[in-house]
């Protein structure tokens, strides 16, 4: 992987992270709690970072 450039996931992947279903995932995109970056092919990528801020926060909320 070239320097600066951070991780994509798939969809599917962070699905199962979460351990939710691609549609709920999708949900949350339109909602705006999750941000998804478009590829020049027209699929949608989840940064890592992305999906780890969500990861904190949800165990945060979690641990109160």
């Amino acid at each position: 992987m070239e320097e600066g450039y951070e991780e994509l996931l798939r969809p599917k992947e962070v699905a199962k992270i979460f351990n939710i279903s691609v549609k709920t995932l999708w949900e949350w995109q339109k909602k705006g709690l999750i941000k998804a970056v478009r590829l020049p092919t027209g699929k949608l990528r989840y940064p890592k970072g992305e999906v780890e801020r969500i990861w904190k926060s949800l165990k945060a909320t979690e641990s109160q």
